[in-house]
């Protein structure tokens, strides 16, 4: 089938995009593309002919909502665009009380990502379980969908044997799935057919510096290339 030539010049466009903030240290942020709302973490993804964003949400504190001078996260919105201009927001697909293992009220739903396999789309988000006994601090978890856009169903449970935040999901050319996230390292694991379970142990990435803050991992190709 050939590739859409829609499609190429979104992912051409994104290339360029990139490349230009490496070769440009100086380069200037212009307006902001979402205006209405305070958002962060943004994971772009090219699904179709669309780009799709999936940021995190922060809103103000108030009482009983969050805590004063912190992140106060409780839900996520996609927002999606065919020019890179114009951005459609489809609304929340995701919010903590509506997650069967996140703790209510926690307010910690922070930088997620998404990746399309075999038809459905696999989101990935961290926050805080109900139950600590076994986790303490975050955890991932997976809500599925038939749409880029959802509506998404989260999983009753996170996945087990993943302790950390900035989760991200790599697909390698052999069709193995793979998970990263971090916890003070940057950790990564193979992920089961079925996106929803690990597929091994959990391992530290090596050859990373070893001094400054370690997080926010994020695994693509370009070409012949890994960055």
């Amino acid at each position: 089938m050939p590739k859409s030539p829609n499609r190429f010049f979104l992912r051409s466009a994104l290339l360029v995009l990139f490349l230009a903030t490496l070769n440009n240290e100086n380069i200037l942020a212009q307006n902001p593309i979402i205006t209405n709302q305070y958002t962060a973490d943004p994971s772009a993804r090219v699904f179709g002919d669309r780009v799709y964003l999936y940021p995190s949400h922060d809103i103000p504190h108030a009482p009983g909502k969050g805590r004063a001078n912190w992140f106060v996260m409780e839900d996520y919105h996609v927002f999606s665009s065919a020019n890179l201009t114009d951005w459609k927001d489809h609304g929340v697909i995701v919010t903590q009380n509506k997650v069967p293992w996140v703790k209510p009220e926690s307010y910690n739903m922070w930088a997620p990502d998404c990746i399309e396999r075999n038809g459905k789309y696999y989101f990935y988000f961290p926050a805080t379980p109900k139950d600590t006994t076994a986790t303490k601090g975050f955890t991932v978890g997976v809500a599925v969908a038939d749409k880029p856009e959802g509506p998404f169903l989260p999983q009753e449970k996170s996945i087990a044997g993943v302790k950390g935040i900035d989760p991200n999901v790599f697909i390698d050319k052999d069709g193995q799935a793979y998970l990263y996230w971090s916890q003070g390292n940057i950790f990564g694991a193979k992920l089961k057919e079925n996106m929803l379970e690990l597929a091994s142990d959990p391992v530290i990435l090596q050859e990373l510096p070893t001094k400054g803050l370690k997080e926010g991992p994020y695994m693509l190709s370009i070409t012949a290339f890994i960055i």
